[in-house]
């Protein structure tokens, strides 16, 4: 059954990238913010910096979300993650994030995920679960609060998932400790690799120069073929270089709904920041809807197969 469903969702894949090839093209990931709310305020969290400016709703209710999560479904998306704020806090009166992805597998999404801080609880029916790790534990807490790394590391322990990977976004503060947050992910064996980042703007003060971005992906794509687990595709990595990615970002491959259901094709913060894009995600998109075989390759297992 596992091995026929498998079939079906990479047909699926195969028959929308040729028609994206063909001009008809339709979102395939939906990406639902469901709450702004957080117990952290992150450094760089543009959300942290401005959420008393930020109109109410904070998070959006159990039915509106599974009615958004069904019409994007037929629609066309079959990638269903969750973000926010932090989306392990999101409730809606006896309602939990566990809700929502047993909705999402209810409509037929092939895959689930959500990115936590890790500071809450895991919930292991998700396909995927992406923790945001920016570091050793003195800079990672510098970044994001006292504490978490060890909150983080000791939820970890609790967890048995096989789809567990970490999210890092490189700073002033951290630019210099790549290799030492790739040991941390290689020497655990609870995450399972790394996506690296740059931040996009805001804040500025966060933000790297060419020339160090430039030094960094040099560094990852030496500690990939050292055989770290570097999740970033060798060509992505090197279009992070490219700032201005609005010419090739591939916007209409997905969607995100926000708290108060307002919808956008591609990223919320389309406009200027995409002349200073950090986000590896779009690379990877981008290079997918562009037939790269290897990122196709490397990115499947992990990001569009359903393990459950």
């Amino acid at each position: 059954m596992g091995a026929l469903r498998t079939i079906g969702q990479t047909a699926y894949y195969g028959a929308w990238l040729l028609k994206g090839l063909l001009g008809f093209k339709k979102a395939l990931v939906n990406t639902m913010i469901i709450t702004y709310d957080c117990n952290l305020r992150c450094q760089h969290c543009h959300i942290a910096e401005s959420i008393d400016q930020i109109p109410l709703p904070h998070s959006i209710s159990y039915a509106d979300a599974v009615e958004d999560m069904r019409s994007s479904y037929e629609r066309g998306a079959r990638v269903l993650f969750f973000e926010g704020g932090e989306p392990t806090h999101w409730k809606d009166g006896e309602r939990n994030l566990l809700d929502l992805i047993k909705a999402g597998r209810e409509i037929g999404y092939f895959v689930t995920g959500y990115t936590t801080n890790g500071t809450n609880v895991f919930y292991l029916e998700s396909d995927t679960i992406s923790v945001s790790l920016d570091g050793p534990r003195e800079v990672h807490d510098a970044i994001r609060c006292p504490g978490t790394f060890d909150k983080l590391m000791a939820n970890l322990e609790k967890v048995d998932h096989p789809n567990v990977f970490a999210n890092m976004v490189v700073m002033p503060e951290n630019k210099h400790l790549i290799r030492e947050t790739a040991q941390i992910i290689k020497d655990s064996k609870k995450i399972n690799g790394i996506m690296i980042n740059f931040l996009t703007p805001p804040p500025e003060s966060k933000m790297l120069t060419l020339e160090e971005k430039r030094k960094v992906v040099d560094e990852i794509i030496a500690l990939k073929k050292e055989g770290y687990p570097i999740l970033n595709s060798k060509k992505a990595l090197k279009e992070l270089l490219m700032e201005d990615y609005s010419e090739r970002c591939p916007f209409w491959a997905s969607e995100f709904v926000l708290p108060d259901r307002s919808k956008h094709f591609g990223c919320p913060m389309k406009g200027e920041a995409c002349k200073r894009c950090g986000f590896n995600a779009v690379r990877e998109y981008s290079l997918i809807t562009r037939v790269s075989f290897t990122t196709i390759l490397s990115m499947a297992g992990r990001f569009a197969l359903s393990t459950k």
